[in-house]
C-alpha cells in the first residue's frame, strides 16, 4: 500500500505546469498597437487544423485586451511550435526493516523509473507592422496532453494561448 502512495506522488510531482517565457522591447509604446494581422508562415510545424484554433485563440484572448484583426494592422503575429520528448530519471526508494529490540537490519534500494514526456514549445512572435521590427515575444513550454478529441485540442490550446498573453501588454 505505500508503495502505491508513493508512485501516486511520484506521478503528481513529474505532472509539471506550463513555464511561460516573455521578451520585448522595453522602449515600445504598446498602446499604439490596437490591430493585428498574421505574417503568411508555412513553416509552424503544426496542423492546419492547430494553427485555425491558435489564430482563434489569439483573436478571442486579444479581442477581451480591445486589440481587434484588420487587413491594414499595427502589427504582425507569427507563431509555430516544436514538439520534442525529454526522457527523465527517477527512483523511487523501496526500504525494509525487520528486528526489534537491540538487534535491527533492513535492506533498502532504488527503483529506477524512466519516462518519457512530449512537449510542446509554442512561439507567438509580434512585430511592428511598418518597421518589421520584433517588438514581444512569448513562449510556453508544456507538456503535451494526450487529446483525445477535437474538443479536447482546442481547450488545451485555449489554455496555451491564455498563459502566453496573460501578461500582455506587459506592466513596467
Amino acid at each position: 500500500m505505500r508503495f502505491f502512495y508513493l508512485f501516486f506522488i511520484f506521478i503528481v510531482l513529474s505532472c509539471s505546469s506550463a513555464k511561460v517565457y516573455t521578451d520585448y522591447d522595453n522602449e515600445i509604446d504598446f498602446s499604439k498597437y490596437a490591430s493585428f494581422d498574421y505574417f503568411l508562415n508555412d513553416k509552424t510545424c503544426l496542423s492546419q487544423l492547430d494553427e485555425k484554433r491558435i489564430k482563434n485563440a489569439l483573436e478571442s484572448i486579444l479581442a477581451k485586451k480591445s486589440i481587434t484583426k484588420k487587413t491594414i494592422p499595427d502589427f504582425s503575429i507569427n507563431f509555430y511550435a516544436e514538439v520534442y520528448t525529454v526522457e527523465t530519471e527517477n527512483s523511487i526508494g523501496v526500504g525494509l526493516s525487520t528486528g526489534g529490540g537491540s538487534v535491527g537490519g533492513g535492506v533498502s534500494g532504488g527503483i529506477p523509473l524512466r519516462t518519457e514526456k512530449e512537449m510542446i514549445a509554442l512561439t507567438v512572435e509580434f512585430v511592428d507592422a511598418l518597421t518589421k521590427e520584433l517588438f514581444w515575444q512569448g513562449v510556453v513550454e508544456s507538456r503535451m496532453k494526450d487529446t483525445k478529441n477535437p474538443t479536447e485540442r482546442e481547450t488545451f490550446i485555449n489554455e496555451l494561448i491564455l498563459s502566453i498573453l496573460e501578461e500582455y501588454p506587459p506592466t513596467r
